[in-house]
This record gives structure tokens, sequence and C-alpha cells, in this order.
């Protein structure tokens, strides 16, 4: 049941992060008002969310070497969301090279981590792939509205891993 909490969770973040940037447009490389820091508070949490989201899901799938992969852009995810924080919360320029590092193991962590999802199931679970795919899609889309599908992906994760959840069948055995 952790799993659902922590995916429903990644995909809510998002889409909060997408309503603040829709209708407060903020000025999150400047933080400096509420709204900003909102901003900046809610894509950092977002990318967090990712970091502990995504060997969750690796581990959902099934597979050694699943698990392994969702480390890389599971580890680009909290360097920048980390960073996020330092740069454009705090203002620290040189913050943004390790943003830079962060953002290209997310990117190129989630291509391989689906592309193993698909390459290690049969049959339907190879779709299980669209997890990570809409992910960095939505990633790359960020600024045009990609945290909507970013939310809708780990929705849809929650309910897959709902859908796998152990039916608890509310009376004692033997």
């Amino acid at each position: 049941m952790l799993r659902v909490v922590v995916f429903a969770a990644t995909g809510v973040v998002w889409w909060a992060y997408t309503v603040v940037l829709a209708f407060a447009h903020p000025d999150y490389q400047q933080a400096e008002t509420l709204v900003d820091w909102l901003a900046v508070l809610s894509f950092s949490a977002g990318l967090f969310a990712l970091a502990f989201a995504l060997p969750m899901f690796a581990q959902l799938v099934g597979g050694r070497s699943v698990l392994q992969v969702s480390f890389v852009p599971a580890t680009g995810a909290a360097l920048a969301g980390f960073s996020n924080l330092l740069e454009d919360g705090l203002h620290l320029g040189w913050a943004f090279a390790a943003f830079v590092l962060g953002a290209l193991l997310i990117v190129a962590g989630l291509t391989i981590f689906a592309f193993a999802i698909s390459a290690s199931q049969r049959g339907r679970r190879r779709f299980l792939g669209a997890v990570p795919l809409a992910t960095l899609v939505g990633q790359l889309a960020v600024p045009a509205g990609g945290g909507i599908l970013l939310g809708g992906a780990w929705l849809a994760a929650a309910a897959i891993a709902l859908a796998q959840a152990p039916r608890k069948l509310g009376r004692a055995e033997g």
C-alpha cells in the first residue's frame, strides 16, 4: 500500500506544480514571493518524489536489472531537486551545473529504464515501460504543462500498484 501512496503523491505533486505555473506565473528562478517559493518547492518536491517512486516502481515491475537501472534517474532526480533548491531558492548560481547533471541523468536514465522494462517483460507487462516513458516526456515538457502528463503517469502507476496489491479477505485464516 506504500507504493500506491508514493505513486499517487508523486502525481499530485506534479499536478500541483502545474497549477502553480499555470495560474500564478511565478518567477521561480528568482524566488522572492510566496508564489515563487511555492513553484520552487513544488518542483523540487516533484523531483524528490520521483527519486523515491522510480525504484519503487522498478520493484513493482520486478527484476534485478530493472531495479538497478532505476537508480540512475532516481539519483538524477534527487540531485536535480536538491540543486534546484540551492539555485532557484537560495540564488546560488553555481548549483546550476549540478542541476544540469541531474537533468541529464534523469533523461538518460528514464530512457534506459523504459527500455529495460519493455525488454525484460512479456505480454502486456511490457507496457509498464510507458510509466517511465511518460515521465521522460513530461520532464522534457515541464514548462509547457508536462506536469499534467507526469501526474497522470504516476496516478496510473498508483492504479497499477493498487491492482497488484494483495487482497485482504477480512476474515482470519486457519
